[in-house]
């Protein structure tokens, strides 16, 4: 639809572009910010207003549908500007409602400096012409933020995932621009985390759910910042640099997730020092995340390397762990028999082969424990007399490992 009649309010705004143009920048920085964002987006902006003012008079003045034109040069570049430094799509439709604002009640001006009959239709065809002209420019507008901001999350993504990379494969990295790409400091001590989400897990928020524990985590370490790297739709791999005189208090971290309802599983790595230990922990999350899913559905929902190294470290070699558990005769069988006595006696030697102890740890009777160890020594011929760190060892792999367990024993007849 074209708004010829208008075109006169058009003409009459020509005379008035720089001091509108000045008006809107000063009026749009004093409500919408940018230069404690950015200096540079102060002229980007500056020219996207004078050019967006032209635009408008030209249209007006023209006759031109406003249904058919197209934001200017500049407006694309101050928007693709925007969506570069991850400032909010709101920022800009804000700027634009209030310069159309600005711009609507000067043309209103110039139709009531003009008395007539027909002044009502008039502001009526000029505020149905500023709605189709700003819900045109705003559109395409957006569509090109959208666009830019895409494109440069997922180059800056790559980019990021190229440094990443370069550091965990070793060798010769330039450690400044690595540290000016990942926006992380490589000369700290590092912890580094893996963070995912089980198969049953049914939510649909998933991001928010790893950002949860992601901070989470951020609060336990005390970091003062992250690089945090997404490695699949429901899993992310994070950086902490920490402080390593003084090793996070990690020890309550399963508690707070529990009580924040968060069905996420965490692997953690050793600390290490500069991009070494940035390698050196992140191969150690990655071998306890398969460690703990190694363990399967009972293993706990914090994983940590330092804890469990000797375990994670012979994922790789089945017929070493099934030598391993030898030991065990019978007792490294599957059944919810033979766990329960693995898990008493796993218990039982951890507490020095005290009965009080055990009992206590297990919330049992003393007398059960009496008899879980007969059954133990007695049936199963465990002998806990002697040197006690193969059977330790082998408890913890049958625990980590449960596919190196010979199947359940066959049920006896009448028994």
């Amino acid at each position: 639809m074209a708004y010829g009649s208008l075109a006169w309010v058009g003409r009459a705004l020509a005379p008035l572009r720089e001091s509108m143009t000045a008006d809107l920048v000063r009026t749009i920085e004093q409500v919408v910010p940018v230069i404690d964002i950015d200096p540079d987006l102060a002229g980007l902006r500056a020219a996207s207003i004078a050019e967006n003012v032209v635009l408008l008079q030209h249209v007006l003045a023209t006759g031109v549908d406003p249904a058919t034109v197209g934001p200017p040069a500049g407006a694309v570049a101050y928007a693709q500007a925007l969506a570069r430094r991850g400032v909010p799509m709101s920022v800009l439709l804000r700027a634009y409602g209030l310069g159309q604002n600005r711009l609507l009640g000067t043309g209103i001006a110039q139709v009531l400096a003009v008395p007539g009959p027909d002044q009502p239709a008039r502001i009526a065809e000029l505020l149905d012409f500023a709605r189709v002209y700003l819900d045109r420019i705003t559109y395409l507008i957006g569509r090109i933020y959208d666009a830019e901001r895409d494109r440069w999350l997922t180059s800056r993504q790559a980019a990021r995932q190229q440094w990443v990379a370069r550091l965990l494969a070793g060798g010769d990295v330039d450690v400044a621009a690595a540290e000016a790409a990942l926006g992380y400091p490589l000369d700290r001590a590092h912890l580094a985390a893996e963070i995912w989400l089980p198969p049953a897990f049914g939510g649909a928020d998933t991001a928010r759910t790893l950002d949860q524990a992601r901070q989470l985590l951020a609060a336990a370490t005390r970091a003062d910042g992250d690089l945090v790297m997404a490695t699949g739709d429901r899993e992310l791999r994070v950086w902490f640099p920490v402080d390593a005189t003084r090793p996070p208090p990690l020890a309550a971290l399963p508690a707070r997730i529990e009580s924040a309802g968060l069905p996420v599983r965490v692997a953690l790595g050793p600390v290490g020092d500069g991009p070494a230990g940035f390698r050196r922990s992140a191969r150690g999350a990655a071998r306890a995340r398969a460690l703990a899913v190694s363990a399967g559905p009972g293993a706990p929902a914090v994983v940590d390397f330092a804890a469990v190294a000797p375990f994670a470290l012979l994922s790789g070699e089945p017929e070493e762990l099934a030598g391993l558990v030898a030991v065990l005769g019978a007792l490294a069988r599957e059944g919810a028999k033979t766990e329960l006595l693995r898990h008493t006696l796993e218990v039982f030697l951890a507490e020095d082969g005290s009965h009080a102890r055990t009992a206590a740890a297990l919330d049992v009777h003393r007398n059960t424990v009496h008899y879980r160890i007969q059954q133990i020594t007695g049936r199963y011929g465990i002998d806990l007399g002697a040197d006690t760190f193969g059977i330790r060892f082998a408890l913890g792999v049958c625990r980590w490992h449960p596919r190196v367990l010979a199947p359940a024993e066959p049920a006896v007849p009448g028994a």
